[in-house]
């Protein structure tokens, strides 16, 4: 009975410490990562389109990113791919050039 209770105290305690790791860690960066593109706006929400076509959802400061849109930027921050379309929680922003077309 005693031998019976500790193994299963064991295997509940060795699934709640994965199931704490993997909630921390779900679909979410290991670091920052930096994206270049160009910045568009759809109904209040911001993207950046990097040279590969690929999209990445934003959130920042709508204030700091609405005279943005339409250039050329660079953002430092965390990705989370859990959902349909990655989402950068964006650290830093830098300004690079007034039109897309630089840089290509």
């Amino acid at each position: 009975m005693r031998k019976t209770l500790v193994v299963t105290l064991v295997v509940l305690v060795s699934a709640m410490w994965l199931a704490a790791q993997d909630s921390g860690q779900m679909g979410k960066s290991a670091g920052p990562t930096t994206i270049q593109g160009c910045l568009s706006s759809t109904d209040g929400h911001y993207q950046v389109t990097d040279k590969s076509g690929k999209v990445y959802q934003l959130s920042y400061d709508a204030s700091k990113l609405a005279h943005h849109v339409g250039h050329l930027i660079k953002v430092t921050g965390t990705v989370d791919t859990s959902g349909a379309q990655p989402v950068v929680k964006v650290q830093t922003l830098t300004h690079i050039a007034d039109t897309c077309s630089a840089g290509k």
